[in-house]
C-alpha cells in the first residue's frame, strides 16, 4: 500500500517534483504545503487530472497545518533552498519520514540542527534528494563501481562537468550564496561518486570568482565553478573539475559530466548515456543508455519509489541515509577547503556534523 505523503513546494520545479510524487506507486499524496497557498492550488491545479484536483484543494502554509488536517508518515520537500534546514528539522520533529532535495542545508550550523532533529527520532528516514543517481546511466555507472564484475578496487579517476546555467533565471540564491556551486551544481557528480565509493578520507578544493553577467554570476566565492582533488584511504585520487561558464547548445548534456576511473580489474568510461567497460586493452561493454529525462520527472520518480521501499521494506535504507547525507559532508569539505585554502579531513567532519 502506497505511504500517505505531504508534499512541500508547489511552484516552478516543485510543480514538476509534485508530478513525479502523483506517478510514482510506493507514495500517495495527501495534501501540499506552501507559504502561498492561492498561487500553489493555481500551480497545482494545472497539473491537470484528478490527482492534482484533489490536491489543489489541500494546500497549507506549514507542514504542521497540514498534518493536523490529513494523516501522513512522509514529507518530501521542494522548496527554497534557503528554508530546507527549517522545514527538515519540522517534518522530523513530526514525526515524518523526510526527503528534502539538495542540499539540505547551506551552513554548517543549520546541518547540526539537521543532524540533532534526527538523533531525537534516529527510526526516522532522513534522505538528501539526489535525483541524478537513479536514472539507468548513472545507476549502471554506480554498478560498475561497486560490483564484483566491476572494475575492482579503484585505483583513480576523474570527473569534468560542464554546464551553463542561468543563475539569473533558475537559481538566484545559487548566484548570491557563498559556496552554491558545490552545494547545487557539483553536488550531482559528488553524489555519484560518494553512492558508489564512499567519502574519501581528504579534500582540497578551489573555486572560481568569475563574473559572467549573461547567466548572473556575479563574482560571489564559490558559484561559479571549481576543482576538487579527493583522496582515498588505499591511496587513490580522484580529481573533479567543473564549471557553470559551458558552452553547450544541449540542455542536459554537461550535467552527467565525463568520467574517467581506473581500477583494479578494469577502466571505466561515461560521456553522457554512453558507458564503456574496458579490461587488458579491449572494450568488453559498449553501452548507450537513458541518461537524465528531459524534464527529470522519469529520474524523481525512480528515486522516489527507492525511497518508498527503503520505508515499507528496509531496501537499501541505510544505503539511502548514509550516502545521501555523506554527500552533503563532501560538498562542505569542498567549500570548507576552499575558503580556507586547506587540505580538509573529511571524515573528521563527517563525525563533527553527523555524529555529533
Amino acid at each position: 500500500m502506497a505511504i500517505p505523503t505531504i508534499h512541500v513546494g508547489c511552484k516552478v520545479f516543485g510543480r514538476s517534483r509534485l508530478q513525479a510524487l502523483i506517478e510514482c506507486g510506493g507514495l500517495d499524496p495527501v495534501a501540499c504545503v506552501d507559504v502561498d497557498v492561492e498561487g500553489a492550488r493555481e500551480s497545482v491545479r494545472s497539473l491537470g487530472g484528478s490527482a492534482a484536483e484533489m490536491l489543489a484543494g489541500r494546500v497549507y502554509p506549514t507542514i504542521t497545518e497540514a498534518l493536523r488536517r490529513h494523516s501522513a508518515e512522509v514529507c518530501l520537500i521542494y522548496a527554497s533552498t534557503q528554508a530546507h534546514a527549517a522545514l527538515v528539522v519540522e517534518s522530523l520533529g513530526l514525526g515524518l519520514h523526510t526527503l528534502c532535495v539538495k542540499p539540505i542545508a547551506v551552513t554548517q550550523d543549520e546541518m547540526r540542527r539537521v543532524a540533532a532533529a534526527h538523533a531525537e527520532r534516529p527510526g526516522l528516514l532522513l534522505v538528501q534528494g539526489q535525483n541524478k543517481r537513479w536514472n539507468p546511466a548513472a545507476a549502471k555507472m554506480r554498478e560498475w563501481l561497486r560490483e564484483p564484475h566491476g572494475i575492482g578496487e579503484m585505483l583513480g579517476g576523474e570527473c569534468r562537468f560542464w554546464v551553463r546555467l542561468d543563475l539569473r533565471t533558475e537559481g538566484r540564491f545559487d548566484a548570491l550564496t557563498e559556496g552554491l556551486f558545490f552545494h547545487a551544481a557539483a553536488s550531482h557528480q559528488l553524489d555519484q561518486l560518494v553512492a558508489a565509493k564512499g567519502l574519501p578520507d581528504y579534500v582540497t578544493a578551489k573555486t572560481h570568482l568569475d563574473g559572467d553577467e549573461e547567466i548572473g554570476q556575479i563574482g560571489v566565492m564559490g558559484t561559479a565553478g571549481g576543482q576538487a582533488l579527493m583522496e582515498y584511504a588505499n591511496g587513490a585520487v580522484f580529481c573533479y573539475t567543473g564549471t557553470r561558464a559551458g558552452h553547450l547548445n544541449e540542455p542536459f548534456a554537461g550535467w552527467s559530466g565525463h568520467w574517467e576511473i581506473h581500477g583494479k580489474r578494469g577502466d571505466v568510461r561515461r560521456d553522457a548515456g554512453r558507458l564503456r567497460l574496458y579490461r587488458k586493452g579491449r572494450c568488453v561493454e559498449n553501452l548507450s543508455l537513458q541518461d537524465i529525462h528531459t524534464d527529470m520527472v522519469a529520474d524523481e520518480v525512480i528515486q522516489l519509489d527507492a525511497f518508498a521501499r527503503a520505508i515499507g521494506t528496509g531496501e537499501g535504507r541505510d544505503w539511502l541515509h548514509n550516502s545521501t547525507l555523506a554527500t552533503w559532508v563532501l560538498m562542505e569539505a569542498c567549500n570548507e577547503s576552499a575558503r580556507t585554502g586547506a587540505r580538509v579531513d573529511v571524515k573528521a567532519m563527517h563525525a563533527d556534523l553527523l555524529e555529533g
